[in-house]
């Protein structure tokens, strides 16, 4: 089960989203998928921790919620 709100462009809370928020969103997304890819070594550690990053961002402003070990990451 995904975070992300199932309505596009409304946040956990009901809000609309910003244009930032909104980008925030998609790195975040973007981020997740290339953890699944097979990268090299030193590309897939720096990947999983900017997700790391990322996740702190988008769930503090209740972009999305889920726990990353429950991806797999």
């Amino acid at each position: 089960m995904s975070g992300v709100p199932d309505r596009a462009g409304v946040d956990l809370l009901g809000a609309e989203l910003t244009p930032s928020e909104a980008r925030l969103l998609a790195v975040y997304e973007e981020l997740k998928a290339l953890c699944a890819e097979d990268l090299p070594p030193v590309a897939h550690a720096n990947v999983r921790s900017a997700l790391a990053l990322m996740h702190n961002a988008v769930s503090s402003l209740a972009l999305c919620y889920e726990h990353l070990s429950d991806l797999g990451v």
